[in-house]
């Protein structure tokens, strides 16, 4: 049995092809609205954020002998996680990893965490237009104030209370589902006077490119956090090469 680790359209593209092959397998996402999502493409579902033991005790009674990681490539903690509980109970771990590929004409400042984003971004007057989600939201607006930002997150109560209670206003929230094409990047970082666009590394899926183009025609700068680097023992970019993979690898 798989366990695949989901929370990403790669990982419901991936649960496709597997069911597609009859491979049997289940998916972890963290939320309700993964959950939700989740059920149209797999059958076996489980909401829950692994921790170290969890994880462990759920492989066993779920007879897991292979994970796979395919969750968003900021999501360090479970990665380790997995690769580290893969190694302990000697089952191999493979990593569904997004690629990236960057316009040359871009204005691109590429950092490596929110510290060091907020740091070039005291260097420039005007509005920031925040696409990275809502989690890191308020602490964007401690260190540069919530005044000048602007912020784009999925529509829901928990994120609006959230949000509202930071001390950001309507005008102030795009709160919208994607995918975003680079005209609707457009309307909306210009609508907002932004200066500046801060993203993560997170991938074409992520919507990056969309975000770079955008960026491009407004003629301003995008501030792109890089993903963290782990050392994967294994590592596939697409699905002809994990169905390559388990070819080799496992029962496919």
């Amino acid at each position: 049995m798989i366990l695949l680790l989901g929370g990403t359209t790669e990982s419901l593209a991936v649960a496709d092809e597997l069911t597609k092959h009859k491979v049997p397998f289940v998916l972890s996402v963290i939320s309700d609205y993964g959950a939700e999502l989740a059920r149209r493409h797999a059958k076996n579902i489980v909401e829950t954020t692994f921790t170290d033991e969890s994880l462990l005790s759920f492989c066993h009674d779920n007879q897991i002998n292979f994970i796979l990681d395919a969750t968003h490539p900021f999501a360090r903690v479970i990665s380790q996680l997995a690769m580290d509980k893969a190694n302990e109970l000697q089952i191999p771990y493979l990593r569904y990893e997004r690629q990236n590929i960057y316009s040359k004409n871009a204005k691109l400042k590429m950092v490596d965490s929110l510290e060091e984003a907020c740091e070039y971004l005291r260097t420039v007057k005007g509005n920031v237009y925040l696409s990275t989600g809502s989690k890191t939201a308020p602490e964007y607006a401690e260190k540069l104030g919530v005044d000048r930002l602007h912020v784009r997150v999925l529509p829901t109560t928990r994120v609006m209370e959230n949000l509202t209670a930071t001390g950001f206003i309507a005008s102030q929230i795009d709160a919208i589902q994607g995918p975003f094409t680079v005209a609707l990047n457009y309307e909306l970082f210009k609508r907002a006077n932004s200066v500046v666009v801060v993203t993560k590394e997170s991938g074409r899926q992520g919507g990056i490119q969309e975000k770079i183009a955008a960026c491009e025609q407004l003629q301003i700068p995008c501030v792109i956090i890089r993903r963290p680097q782990l050392n994967y023992p294994a590592v596939v970019a697409d699905l002809s090469e994990l169905k390559e993979y388990l070819e080799e690898n496992y029962e496919w």
